[in-house]
């Protein structure tokens, strides 16, 4: 599970991916003969446009994850941990940490960016340095803001929330650890739950000072539940 600071890094990291692509791609395309200030105009336009497009997208989809920590009805149904975390999550690819990961992730864009301009030349006049870099820094941004957005939420509820991806999407499982005192009790097991219900209440100890009312028996047939003499 990802927790808030897990997911400023992978935010931090897309920006920074963002912006390596970005130069990169005018790099490649200045190699080939394209004009340089035809070149970066293009670039810092299409950056422009796709990291704002790509970033209020983000919104529209995280808004689904944040609106399960904001409503009643569905931040009841969110999974409860028992103790908070402490651990970032484990990365994919033979479980390597999410940051190698990301870092790894950036690094394959800006080659690609690199190799596919080489490669046609002046044929390709889309300036997918900034296409691509611009969606990697929007990506980014749109995580840094939901960071900030859970945090003030975490704080008011004093509850940590934790998600099962970065990418913030519909398909998302979020957790929580509350620490609100009136929320700290222990998380009941299916065992633990199954025995309560077999126990009589008459087992059950009673706080000191208090006692037990009697239950009445009941009476045997053919006899008055009250016995006198005439």
């Amino acid at each position: 599970m990802y927790r808030l600071e897990d997911l400023k890094i992978v935010g931090r990291i897309l920006i920074a991916g963002g912006v390596a692509t970005l130069l990169v791609g005018v790099v490649a395309q200045l190699i080939v003969g394209f004009v340089p200030g035809i070149t970066l105009l293009n670039n810092a336009i299409y950056f422009g446009l796709f990291a704002f497009g790509w970033f209020m997208f983000n919104q529209l989809v995280m808004s689904g994850v944040f609106g399960k920590l904001v409503d009643d009805t569905k931040r009841a149904k969110l999974l409860r941990v028992a103790s908070p975390l402490v651990t970032p999550p484990s990365g994919r690819f033979a479980r390597q940490p999410f940051q190698r990961v990301e870092i790894g992730l950036m690094v394959i864009w800006a080659i690609s960016v690199v190799v596919l301009q080489l490669s046609l030349n002046t044929y390709l006049t889309l300036p997918v340095g900034g296409f691509a870099g611009g969606w990697l820094v929007g990506g980014g941004l749109g995580r840094l803001r939901f960071v900030r957005m859970v945090s003030r939420e975490q704080t008011e509820q004093q509850r940590l929330y934790y998600f099962s991806d970065s990418a913030l999407g519909p398909a998302t499982q979020i957790a929580f650890y509350s620490c609100n005192p009136a929320e700290t009790v222990p998380l009941p097991s299916a065992e633990t739950e199954k025995v309560a219900a077999q126990t009589p209440v008459s087992s059950v100890p009673l706080p000191p000072g208090i006692k037990r009312r009697g239950h009445s028996v009941p009476a045997s047939p053919g006899k008055s539940p009250r016995s006198g003499s005439n």
